[in-house]
C-alpha cells in the first residue's frame, strides 16, 4: 500500500536533511530570528517591521563562526527589508574599529525608501542634525501656510474609507508629504518621508498583525501632524547621538532574485551574505504595507500596485504570477523536479490546488535563482546565512508542510553550496510537528 502523501512528504524531508548537521539552537537563536529589542534601538525603532530579525543576529553569526572581520569586511543582503542587516553591519564595524562595505537590494518601494532613510541616518549621524531641524521648520511652515489647503485623497479604497482613516487625517498626511517634497532634498527628504510613513498607522483604525490589516473600531485615530512631529523628534534624537561612519553602504531598489554581480553595491566579492527571503506562507507584503506606500506616492493607480505585486517573490497566490520556471531549462531540471515532486504530490485536490502548485514551483524557482546569483558574488572563504520559516497549508488530513529551510538547502547544493549547519531557532507554537520551525541555515561555497 502506498503511504499517504503527507507521510511520504515527511519521509522525503527527512531524507533530504539526513546528510546535514541539524542542531537545535532555540536558546541561542530563538529570540534572534524575530525583531527582539529592535523597537528600543536607534534607527531600528523608526518603523516596526514584524518580519524583521533581531539587530543582534549578525553579531551572533560572526561569533559562532569565530569571525572577527579584520580591518575591513563586506556584507550583502539581497532581501534587505527595512535594513536590519545593513545597520547591524555598520554597528559591528564601529564596535570593532573596522570598516564595512555593505550592499543590499529591496523590491518594495516603500520599504526600500525606509531602509535608505535608516542607512543614511546611521552613516551621517549627528552631521545631519542642523539641516534636519531646519528642514522640519520649513515643512511646518509650508504645511501651516494660509491657503495651503487640503490635498486630494489617493484613489485607493482603504484610504478613502472614513471608518478606516478619517478623511482629514489622510488629507493632512498627503499635505505633509507635499510639504516635504517641495522644500527638502537629499537624505533629509528621505528621512522625513520615513517619519511620515511611520505616522500612518496611528492616524487610522487599522493595525498590521503581520498577515493583514485588521480593522479595530475602538481605536482613536490621532491627528497627522501630532504623530509626525513625535516621529520626527525620535529621529532627531537618534541622529544627534550618532557618530558618523566612514563605512560604505547602499541599498538598491531592485530584484533580489536577479542575476546581479559583485558590483551591485561594490567592486568586490562578499565575505558574508545574510538574508531572510519572504516565506512561502501566503502573505502578500505589498498588501500589508500598502497604506504607507500610497501615502508616500509609490503608487498612483491600482494598476501600479498590481504591477508591484507581480514583481515580488512568488511566495503567495494573491495574483497570478508568471508561470514560466527557469529551472525547467537548466542542467539541474531533473534534480529539482525530484526535490519538489513529493511536495506537489501532497497538495490536496481542492479549489486551492492550482495556486498552491504555482506557489511551490515559483518559490523553488525564485530561491534557486537567488542562491545561484549569490554564489557568483561570494568570496572563496565566505559564508551565507539565511533565515526562513516553514509553513503549514491545508487542514486536517489534507494538511502539508512546505519546509522552506530544507527546500532551499537542497536547491543550494545544486548550485555550488554545501549546507554547513541547519540551526533550528524556534518551533512554531500554533501548530504541531517538528518540521514547523524557523531556522538559520549556514551555507559555504564549494
Amino acid at each position: 500500500m502506498t503511504k499517504p502523501s503527507g507521510e511520504a512528504l515527511i519521509s522525503h524531508y527527512r531524507a533530504l536533511q539526513k546528510p546535514w548537521q541539524v542542531t537545535q539552537q532555540e536558546a541561542q537563536y530563538g529570540k534572534l530570528v524575530i525583531p527582539t529589542g529592535n523597537s528600543q534601538l536607534p534607527f531600528h525603532r523608526w518603523f516596526h517591521l514584524k518580519e524583521a530579525y533581531s539587530s543582534r543576529l549578525l553579531a551572533q553569526l560572526f561569533t559562532d563562526a569565530d569571525y572577527c572581520g579584520g580591518e575591513r569586511f563586506s556584507v550583502f543582503d539581497p532581501f534587505s527589508g527595512s535594513g536590519t542587516t545593513a545597520l547591524s553591519a555598520l554597528d559591528l564595524a564601529t564596535t570593532t574599529g573596522a570598516s564595512v562595505s555593505f550592499a543590499g537590494i529591496e523590491r518594495n518601494p516603500f520599504i526600500w525608501e525606509l531602509s535608505q532613510a535608516k542607512l543614511q541616518g546611521r552613516v551621517y549621524g549627528w552631521s545631519l542634525t542642523p539641516e534636519f531641524e531646519s528642514a522640519l521648520d520649513e515643512v511646518a511652515r509650508h504645511f501651516r501656510a494660509p491657503g495651503a489647503g487640503k490635498c486630494e485623497v489617493p484613489q485607493q479604497s482603504t484610504l478613502q474609507n472614513n471608518e478606516y482613516f478619517p478623511k482629514e487625517n489622510v488629507e493632512d498626511l498627503i499635505a505633509i508629504r507635499s510639504a516635504i517634497d517641495s522644500v527638502v532634498e537629499g537624505p533629509i527628504r528621505t528621512i522625513l518621508r520615513a517619519a511620515l510613513a511611520s505616522s500612518v498607522e496611528s492616524c487610522g483604525r487599522l493595525r498590521r498583525d503581520g498577515r493583514a490589516l485588521r480593522y479595530e473600531p475602538s481605536r482613536r485615530p490621532r491627528p497627522a501632524w501630532e504623530v509626525f512631529s513625535e516621529r520626527a523628534a525620535i529621529i532627531l534624537q537618534d541622529l544627534s547621538i550618532t557618530e558618523p561612519t566612514n563605512s560604505i553602504a547602499n541599498i538598491s531598489l531592485g530584484d533580489g532574485r536577479g542575476r546581479y554581480t559583485a558590483s551591485e553595491g561594490g567592486s568586490e566579492k562578499y565575505d558574508w551574505i545574510v538574508f531572510s527571503p519572504p516565506y512561502p506562507n501566503n502573505i502578500d507584503y505589498t498588501e500589508v504595507y500598502k497604506t504607507e506606500a500610497w501615502i508616500l506616492g509609490c503608487y498612483e493607480s491600482a494598476e501600479d500596485m498590481r504591477a508591484q505585486r507581480l514583481l515580488t517573490v512568488r511566495s503567495h497566490p494573491s495574483v497570478r504570477f508568471n508561470r514560466q520556471y527557469a529551472f525547467e531549462n537548466s542542467s539541474n531540471a531533473d534534480a529539482i523536479e525530484r526535490t519538489i515532486r513529493p511536495i506537489l504530490q501532497a497538495v490536496p485536490e481542492d479549489r486551492y490546488k492550482a495556486g498552491r502548485i504555482e506557489l511551490i514551483r515559483g518559490y523553488a524557482d525564485d530561491m534557486l535563482t537567488t542562491l545561484e546569483s549569490c554564489r557568483h558574488v561570494m568570496a572563496e572563504n565566505g559564508k551565507l546565512a539565511f533565515v526562513v520559516g516553514n509553513s503549514a497549508h491545508g487542514a486536517g488530513e489534507d494538511s502539508f508542510v512546505i519546509a522552506a529551510d530544507i527546500l532551499m538547502g537542497s536547491l543550494a547544493e545544486l548550485v555550488g553550496w554545501r549546507v554547513a549547519d541547519l540551526r533550528v531557532a524556534r518551533h512554531l507554537k500554533r501548530r504541531t510537528g517538528d518540521l514547523l520551525r524557523e531556522s538559520v541555515v549556514i551555507l559555504e561555497p564549494v
